[in-house]
């Protein structure tokens, strides 16, 4: 059974695509050229990008080594505590007064240690994470400039008027001929008409 929402739906469709073969047609009419890239693949595919991922990849692992070296020395200072606190509890009849309190300053100690330890790697952590992140908006950013730049020769060399960012998810604008740009041409209309309301 076909549902109502989805036959208006699919009208709809059927609607939007009218539309877009008449907008083609209206282009090609026009002599406007059109020309598609897909950023993504752009920075997956190519040997820059994919140097920068690798690149990011071995920071990302470098930091994952470093976090796991320090979750196992917590780890270990955790048993290490555990085993002094148990010989504490197993010895404390027989120890002198003394001896069971050094053995409990130095229970304290370590704790005191292993907490300012556990404090430094939250902020080794926060610091390192946060670091990664900025050195992967940089290279991205980096790798866009250089390509938008390449866009802009392709543009300018294969008489583009217009080069959209396409995927299935998305549609920008990367590249517009200068002769298209209306902008100085409607800001003196709104400027006129501006006056003339006056």
């Amino acid at each position: 059974m076909t549902h109502p929402w989805s036959l208006k739906r699919l009208g709809l469709l059927m609607l939007a695509f009218a539309v877009s073969l008449g907008l083609v047609g209206m282009v090609q009419a026009q002599g406007v050229k059109v020309g598609v890239v897909d950023l993504q693949a752009v920075l997956d595919d190519s040997v820059r990008g994919k140097a920068a991922k690798e690149r990011l990849k071995e920071l990302g692992d470098q930091l994952q080594r470093e976090i796991q070296a320090k979750r196992e020395f917590k780890e270990r200072k955790e048993e290490e505590l555990q085993n002094l606190r148990s010989e504490i509890q197993r010895q404390g009849l027989v120890l002198s007064e003394q001896a069971r309190m050094g053995k409990e300053e130095e229970f304290r100690k370590s704790i005191r240690e292993l907490k300012r330890f556990i404090d430094d790697t939250n902020n080794f952590i926060d610091d390192a994470t946060q670091e990664f992140r900025e050195k992967e908006v940089r290279e991205t950013q980096l790798l866009l400039g250089a390509i938008r730049d390449i866009v802009r020769e392709v543009g300018e060399s294969g008489q583009y008027t217009l080069i959209l960012e396409g995927n299935d998810s998305a549609a920008l604008v990367l590249y517009i001929a200068p002769t298209v740009d209306l902008t100085d041409e409607v800001i003196q209309r709104f400027d006129q008409a501006s006056a003339e309301a006056e």
